[in-house]
């Protein structure tokens, strides 16, 4: 199977949606590189449809989606009455298709990023939909819909679709979540290293330890170093350290607390350690770091 792996943010927006109703004999038109994703969802019927290499008998409730860069075309005509709905739809963000599940290399774990993780945003370019989904799928679709194209009466009707720009939005995410697939861990070892990872983001201002940690995975202190290891490059203790002090450091420029407080507030015992270790990781004293931030903001005010 094939997936299209959207980066998040920014998301996919919608532009326009409708609906053609084919007689039998009838075949979809030849289209190249329209700049879109188009998404097809027959609601009864069949459809015949090459995109790119690759050629798709689609029948009732299959769902497509067609790449953007793409020619696309009918590769046989339809044998029954069919009805489909389309939706074209855009990313402005970087996206790569895939043959399965997975991250690509650079974007795996990393703890410089643990503030502002993008997301991936995966859908599959096949996909038939459960008799269960297809109901509030179409439902959702065809408030969306503003252009019917009816091959029986030979004419395109264009509707006046009441809703806001952000009201289509929402139902387009709708559509999106009935598609969505989500990334599966590929081992424990990689699931356990993103739990502890997370914990430590959440609780780094608490008194915390590796055993509190191992305690609270129910794992034994080694298991939990060995999979932040392999996972992050980098053991619990020193996530914790470096998390610890890149909130200092934002709130020693961003605040005006005295620095024993900033210490306390991110979870440093005593001020002087908490000198000390910062001194390690950014070669001056939080005073220093402070100061120096100041007079650079200072310099920039015209």
């Amino acid at each position: 199977m094939e997936y299209i792996n959207f980066h998040t943010p920014p998301f996919p927006y919608y532009i326009i949606a409708g609906s053609a109703l084919y007689r039998p004999g009838d075949m979809h038109g030849r289209r190249s590189n329209i700049g879109l994703f188009d998404m097809i969802f027959i609601e009864y019927g069949e459809l015949y449809i090459t995109d790119g290499e690759k050629s798709y008998h689609l029948t009732e409730n299959d769902l497509l989606i067609i790449k953007p860069d793409s020619t696309h075309f009918g590769y046989k005509r339809v044998s029954m009455k069919t009805k489909f709905d389309w939706l074209h739809f855009r990313s402005q963000g970087e996206y790569y298709y895939s043959s399965e599940f997975h991250l690509r290399k650079e974007e795996r774990k990393s703890l410089n990023s643990y503030e502002d993780r993008k997301g991936i945003l995966t859908l599959p370019i096949h996909k038939k939909l459960t008799p269960l989904e297809r109901g509030e799928f179409v439902s959702v679709f065809s408030k969306l819909i503003s252009a019917n194209i009816d091959k029986y009466q030979q004419k395109e009707i264009h509707n006046q679709v009441f809703l806001t720009p952000l009201q289509c939005q929402e139902l387009f995410f709708k559509l999106l979540s009935f598609v969505q697939v989500f990334q599966p861990q590929k081992n424990s070892s990689e699931l356990l290293a993103a739990n502890i990872m997370e914990y430590i983001m959440q609780n780094y201002h608490n008194h915390l330890t590796l055993e509190d940690i191992a305690d609270y995975f129910n794992f034994h202190p080694v298991h939990v170093i060995r999979c932040m290891k392999k996972e992050y490059g980098i053991t619990p203790n020193k996530a914790l350290t470096q998390i610890r002090l890149d909130h200092a450091k934002k709130m020693l420029i961003t605040s005006d607390l005295e620095i024993s407080k900033i210490a306390e507030f991110v979870g440093f015992n005593t001020a002087s350690y908490f000198n000390r270790v910062f001194k390690e990781y950014a070669g001056m004293t939080p005073k220093e770091y402070r100061r120096q931030h100041s007079q650079e903001e200072n310099s920039n005010i015209y």
